[in-house]
């Protein structure tokens, strides 16, 4: 079982939290200061938060069968 390319990782994490519908939260502060140019306010997901998602992406690409390319 290798591990998942980084990228793939972050995509999946994103994607979950999305899936999850956090109303006025945001991945990352990038997100708050586009957002707020349009007077919307959004709280960031803390580090911890972060990891959290990042932790459960990587587990589930780890299960997933793996393609060969």
């Amino acid at each position: 079982m290798s591990e998942p390319i980084e990228s793939l990782v972050l995509a999946r994490a994103k994607l979950n939290f999305a899936r999850k519908g956090h109303g006025e939260r945001c991945w990352d502060a990038d997100f708050t200061d586009s957002e707020a140019l349009c007077g919307a306010t959004f709280l960031p997901l803390s580090e911890a938060e972060r990891q959290e998602f990042l932790d459960q992406a990587r587990h589930e690409l780890r299960r997933e069968p793996q393609v060969e390319g």
